[in-house]
């Protein structure tokens, strides 16, 4: 068995009883806040094919007819026309949710008990939970005292990043709680074989939720060892979710190793975006992190004789340069979700370097109960500080109350158009699909001589055709894909409702 990165030292009982206390009504606050901020809803693309995706599950069902007006020459259409977001095209003019089944399976499970409206407002609440006291352990197992763990659990907790990603329905903070979870099994099974087996199931369910987080078995594979006890019983934890997978992707996608991504995923990675996304990292990680996370650049320096080092850098190391070449990771800051998985790995490595440097040069007068819990006062007022001004700044608190206009909107669709409208939607396609029981078309897939189609089938049929647009789905743009008279008819905050009429005679 290997010794901590640092022998933790003991913790006086007296400290025990207080600081717990004030721990539990912390996360007590901390839960009352995410409760009363979160707005997990269906909502964009990630979101709406999360719930879209879960709700196919609830019935047993991979797959759902693309719901279309009766068309001529469906053919002549693109394959996406009548595909909302997040859904991938199927044959037979059906479609697949495209993303991972993780998120979807634990929103189902709650949804058992809690019904579909509040389950995904639990999970994500629960979620955040989960990764926050995670910290603990985690700064346990690289040798902190519970002092310095519980301060890096209040660093995750008042990240900017880590709010705005809790608070809407999305992967970023289950795959961070589950992919903590995992490494810390693995480094416990080095104490009782047991832990390798939860270790397996539970990098199964991070896998699930992000198949992207299989580059953490690096982390794992140092915390297993050799021992191939150990790595038998972490490939038996694993296998149900690994059979389940292929199980899914061949009913969803034709092939147990397809997956709802699409062919061209490989061509969104590239070294071009490295330079970029270096200068993004170094823009933003220093806030998002808080300086403390910076000190895991020096962590191999001080600690590279101790295995539970190299587990974090391996864990954060890899999460940074498999991001770096990714299309997407430098273009705005809350796309460094991505690393989120690797966020607790930072602020850890990062702590273990401060704590190291304290033990070397703070003095006797430093170590006293009143400075010790001086400096601690002091450093938790300056880190809630600092991110309530980047809260403020980002507005991070703020998505849960943007992501309610999209059940909002489609709510006044259901009271206010009638059911045989046709809905041209882009932005909230996801989530009429969700919500609402419309034929819908991507207004971005059509044409004048498409449009001219699905125009002909409404006028047949006596069906009204009515747009749904986000501000920037301009009616300008619209009117050149789908010609005609657009008349505003109504709007639910920002997105605006356009009934159509055939151009007028010249």
């Amino acid at each position: 068995m290997d010794s901590p990165a640092v022998a933790a030292p003991a913790t006086p009982a007296r400290f025990r009883a207080w600081s717990w206390a004030l721990l539990l009504a912390a996360l007590l606050g901390y839960a009352a806040f995410l409760s009363f901020h979160v707005g997990a809803y269906a909502g964009q693309s990630d979101s709406s094919g999360y719930l879209n995706s879960a709700r196919l599950l609830a019935h047993g069902e991979t797959q759902t007819p693309q719901r279309h007006p009766p068309v001529q020459n469906i053919d002549s259409f693109d394959w996406y026309s009548f595909v909302p977001l997040g859904f991938k095209v199927a044959p037979d003019q059906r479609m697949a949710p495209s993303y991972p089944i993780g998120l979807p399976l634990a929103l189902l499970a709650v949804a058992f008990f809690t019904g579909w409206s509040l389950a995904p407002h639990i999970v994500m609440v629960a979620a955040a939970l989960a990764a926050v006291l995670l910290m603990i352990p985690l700064g346990r197992a690289a040798g902190l005292p519970p002092r310095w763990s519980i301060f890096g659990a209040l660093l995750l907790a008042a990240s900017p990043l880590t709010t705005f990603m809790s608070l809407q329905l999305m992967s970023d903070v289950p795959a961070t709680a589950a992919v903590t979870a995992a490494i810390l099994c693995a480094w416990n099974s080095r104490g009782h074989l047991r832990w390798a087996l939860c270790a397996g199931f539970v990098f199964s369910v991070a896998v699930l939720i992000r198949p992207n987080n299989l580059i953490f078995i690096a982390p794992v594979a140092l915390c297993l060892g050799l021992n191939p006890r150990r790595w038998l019983l972490f490939i038996a934890g694993g296998l149900p979710g690994a059979m389940g997978q292929l199980a899914y992707s061949a009913a969803a996608y034709g092939h147990p190793l397809a997956s709802g991504y699409g062919d061209d995923l490989v061509s969104k990675f590239s070294l071009g975006f490295v330079p970029e996304t270096l200068a993004h990292y170094a823009r933003w990680l220093p806030i998002l992190l808080t300086p403390v996370g910076l000190g895991v650049l020096v962590l191999p320096w001080f600690g590279r004789h101790h295995r539970f080092t190299w587990v974090l850098i391996a864990w954060l190391g890899l999460s940074l340069a498999f991001y770096a070449v990714y299309f997407h990771t430098h273009e705005t800051w809350w796309y460094l979700r991505f690393l989120l998985p690797a966020f607790p790995a930072a602020l850890v490595g990062g702590l273990w370097v401060v704590h190291h440097l304290w033990s070397r040069v703070a003095g006797p007068r430093l170590r006293t109960p009143f400075a010790s819990n001086s400096l601690a006062l002091v450093a938790t007022v300056v880190v809630l500080g600092q991110s309530g001004v980047w809260h403020q700044r980002l507005n991070a608190i703020l998505i849960g109350e943007g992501e309610s206009v999209y059940p909002a909107a489609c709510t006044w669709a259901r009271a206010q158009l009638p059911k045989e409208t046709i809905v041209v939607a882009l932005q909230t396609s996801g989530a009429f699909h969700y919500y609402t029981s419309f034929d819908l078309v991507r207004w971005d897939l059509l044409n004048p001589t498409r449009f001219a189609l699905i125009a002909a089938a409404a006028i047949a049929t006596g069906r009204p055709i009515t747009a749904v647009l986000f501000p920037h789905e301009t009616i300008d743009e619209l009117q050149t894909r789908a010609p005609g008279q657009w008349t505003l008819v109504g709007s639910v905050r920002h997105v605006s409702f356009w009934q159509w009429a055939p151009p007028r005679a010249q």
